[in-house]
């Protein structure tokens, strides 16, 4: 069915990750005219491999990105390389304001916009992030199983420091765990965590060097320790602009949306993806179809006759 090119898009979506991929694809399949802006670079750029999603585990991100792309480039959706920098009107009638000066007209909007990793600023930290530094022991974990690993946390301490450390270290009998100078455990926390196989470096993580077989770990006593993968885990730094300024309620892990379709609290937007819910490619690529599917029954509802929707 032919569209009026001078009529608002169905749905705008914001974000070129995978939520905003499968929200696009949705759309496209859901006979919705959508249009796609990229929101700067995916939050998987660094990583080798993504894990976790069936019939792809271990594949390479951009490279499954590139192939969502590909297939999408099939329908009638465009893509705009550009990135939306401010949201105005109401639900059925939104315009958006792009950095290079066009707007965009639609009904709905999926904001997948996702969140950046700010890391600790360790010498040498940012530059293995991806490789012999990860943070997410199910993204990858498994690969690394039974070898000396460790974690890096800032302002490790308590009953949470101890229930973030056995989070990870599960994974080996073998696992170090330091932070910016001593930790600070009670000698009970001490020896559970020493029992289960944590040694406990007091001394603070100074640089990381990327080896052969993962890293090198300095600290400031001079000693030093080899791993094949630290763990850490920095700010997670929302890019949630957009949302906040259209009025959309959040939470301490992101834009607040119903779980079962993705709605936020302002009509006629929605949310998937890092930016409201997790860190996983698959829950990433199911919240993008949700939303989609969600954005394409009310655009439908909205346009029932007044006494149909009574």
């Amino acid at each position: 069915m032919p569209h009026d090119p001078t009529a608002p898009y169905d749905v705008l979506i914001i974000g070129g990750g995978f939520a905003g991929l499968s929200a696009a694809l949705y759309t496209a399949r859901g006979m919705r005219r959508g249009v796609l802006c990229t929101a700067g670079p995916s939050r998987n750029a660094a990583a080798r491999h993504t894990h976790g999603f069936l019939t792809r585990d271990g594949a390479n991100p951009a490279e499954l990105l590139q192939a969502a792309r590909d297939q999408l480039a099939e329908y009638d959706l465009p893509v705009i390389e550009a990135q939306v920098i401010n949201i105005t009107g109401e639900n059925n009638a939104f315009t958006a304001w792009l950095a290079d000066g066009r707007t965009v007209k639609a009904r709905k909007i999926i904001l997948t916009t996702g969140v950046q990793d700010i890391l600790p600023e360790i010498p040498g930290l940012q530059d293995e992030w991806g490789q012999g530094v990860q943070h997410c022991p199910y993204c990858y974990g498994w690969e690394v199983s039974d070898q000396p690993l460790a974690l890096y946390q800032p302002g490790l301490a308590g009953r949470d420091g101890v229930q973030t450390i056995l989070y990870h270290q599960k994974l080996s009998p073998d696992f170090l765990v330091c932070s910016d100078g001593p930790l600070d455990f009670t000698p009970e926390q001490r020896h559970l965590l020493q029992d289960l196989g944590a040694t406990l470096i007091d001394s603070a993580l100074e640089r990381v060097e990327g080896t052969e077989a993962g890293v090198r770990l300095h600290f400031a006593d001079g000693t030093s320790a080899e791993r094949a993968v630290l763990y850490t885990h920095g700010e997670r730094r929302l890019r949630a602009g957009l949302a906040e300024a259209l009025g959309c309620e959040m939470t301490p892990m992101g834009i607040k949306v119903d779980p079962l379709n993705h709605r936020t609290t302002v009509p006629g937007v929605y949310a998937a993806g890092d930016v409201s819910s997790g860190n996983q490619v698959a829950f990433a690529v199911a919240g993008g179809g949700k939303a989609a599917m969600q954005a394409a029954f009310e655009i439908f509802y909205d346009d029932l006759p007044a006494a149909a929707r009574a």
